[in-house]
Formats: C-alpha cells, structure tokens, sequence
C-alpha cells in the first residue's frame, strides 16, 4: 500500500486532523481491549502467566531514571501507548515512508534471524524458538501471495510493534533481548498479540478513514 504522495522514499506526512485522530484512537482502543483478553486469558496456558505490559514499562522507566512507578500509573501509560502512540506513529510511518510495511517486515525479520542464529551458534536454540522463528518466517513471506496491501501492511504494523516493545523496549530495560533467553513462550504469545493488536488497529482506521473520504 502506498501511502505516501510523492515517489520519495521518505516525506513529510499531513498533521492529522481531528477526525482523523478520533479512528486513529478508535482503532487503537478496540485493538488494545482484544490485546488485554488476549494477554490475560490466552496467553497463561501457553506461557504459564500473564502478558504484563505495565511491569515493563515500571522496569524500563525504573532502569532509565531509577524510580519506581505505581502499577497504576504504568498501566495507564501502557494503555496510552496503545490507543494513542501506537496509532500516531503509524500515521506517521505509513504517510511518511514508501513501501513501510515490506520494509518493517525486512527489518524484523532479519534481526530475528540473525539473533536466532547466533543463539544457534551459542547453543542457546530450541525447539522451540526455532518452530517460533519458521511462523514469523511464514507471516513475513505472505507478503509474497497476499494481494491485499491493506492486510499485508497491517500484520507487519502488528509485528514491528512486538519487535519494540521486546526488542528495543525490553534490552532498554535491562531485559533479555526479545526475552528468547528467559521467556521465549511468552515472547511467542507477545508476538501473536501484538500482531493481532497492530492488524485490528489498521483495518479499523484504514477501512473507516476510506469509507469517510469515498
């Protein structure tokens, strides 16, 4: 999906305007509530606990500044991440850069592999995470056949998401790099909530803000 206005690579997208910002939170918060279902009820008999965002954001802002935030305070930052961030700063890469989503796709998985293989080549690979690794693969390389635009760009939205939040996010608070060392199930349930997470938010918005203008 092109997005952009001109055939440079990178542009300066439009502010978005007030009703473009209301389906941009929509879309976030409609995502972010299946994302939590996802997190509580989904994920603990894969993982054997809970996805907790706002733990991550208590460890990163306490590793940043050395404070400790409340678990209500870090709660309502992840939720505000979720509904208006998120959705921000897709406006703003998807109106921003050509070919975004098969460059974000490229991006995560290349890194994933190359972190898969060094933890290959230092005995550190299982099962696991390489069955993990061929359904990143596998979603990345549906680019290929999908001739939807709209859908391939929105599953690689969810995708980069994941890879923020575990890959630089997680290191940034002195967490293992995507948790595939520690935690590597939940890594794998964080990478399918994310990407659940991503995709709805795009298509709400996406859907909504061609139907508005047609």
């Amino acid at each position: 999906m092109n997005t952009t206005a001109n055939s440079s690579l990178i542009s300066i997208p439009p502010v978005p305007n007030v009703q473009t910002l209301l389906r941009l939170f929509v879309g976030g918060f409609v995502g972010l509530v299946i994302w939590e279902l996802w997190a509580r009820y989904a994920t603990p008999p894969v993982a054997g606990f809970p996805l907790e965002p706002p733990e991550l954001v208590r460890t990163l802002i306490a590793a940043r500044t050395g404070v400790m935030i409340s678990l209500p305070l870090a709660t309502a930052l992840h939720w505000i991440v979720g509904i208006v961030g998120y959705p921000l700063a897709y406006w703003f890469v998807s109106r921003g850069l050509r070919n975004w989503g098969a460059i974000l796709d490229i991006g995560v998985w290349l890194l994933f592999s190359v972190y898969v293989a060094y933890m290959g080549i230092t005995g550190q690979l299982t099962a696991f995470i390489g069955i993990f690794w061929i359904l990143v693969t596998l979603l990345s390389a549906t680019r290929f056949i999908n001739r939807n635009a709209l859908s391939a760009d929105a599953l690689s939205w969810g995708s980069f998401t994941w890879f923020n939040a575990l890959g630089i996010m997680a290191p940034l608070a002195n967490q293992p790099f995507l948790l595939l060392t520690a935690f590597a199930p939940l890594s794998f349930m964080s990478w399918a909530g994310h990407v659940i997470y991503g995709a709805v938010a795009v298509l709400i918005f996406e859907i909504w803000d061609r139907k508005t203008a047609s």
